[in-house]
């Protein structure tokens, strides 16, 4: 019989990246960069950009893909980071099959009409906080906080990247 779902390994960080995540800092930068005032934002799609940034600057260019989330054949509509076997949003850590279930659901999107596809982080999109001076620095501090809070290689052998 084998085990349903991420590896206690996976879980383990999931719960410590979303801890980083809800922290003050991280949480107040969420909300400005999503132009919300609850929350901590990065559920939202137009931080979503900054939030994959931020893991760039965390594990590095190498271990992090940028993907678009098109919705119903538009969009992209969300920004996904895959890492190795797994991908990240503002929601966790997500293998791939929960994922496009999940952003399904999220942008009430027909599974078979949506997508996940390469996104160059550099090209601005109007749907996204992105490829500006204020969206660079607020990827970079939360991805100096990531740094700070959990150990950028152990993330990568854990995640498989």
């Amino acid at each position: 019989m084998t085990e349903k779902g991420p590896s206690r390994a996976v879980a383990s960080l999931n719960r410590d990246l979303l801890a980083v995540l809800v922290s003050e800092e991280a949480a107040e930068i969420g909300r400005s960069v999503a132009q919300i005032v609850r929350g901590e934002g990065w559920h939202e799609a137009k931080a979503s950009a900054v939030l994959v940034d931020a893991l760039v600057a965390w594990l590095g260019p190498a271990a992090v893909h940028p993907l678009g989330f098109y919705a119903n054949g538009t969009g992209p509509v969300e920004v996904v980071a895959r890492v190795g076997n797994y991908y990240i949003t503002g929601h966790g850590i997500e293998d791939e099959q929960d994922l496009t279930i999940n952003c399904c659901q999220r942008h009430r999107a027909r599974f078979s009409q949506s997508r996940l596809e390469d996104l160059d982080l550099m090209v601005p999109n109007t749907r996204f906080t992105m490829a500006n001076p204020v969206a660079k620095r607020a990827a970079e501090r939360v991805g100096a906080l990531l740094t700070e809070e959990i150990d950028p290689e152990i993330a990568r052998v854990v995640l498989g990247a």
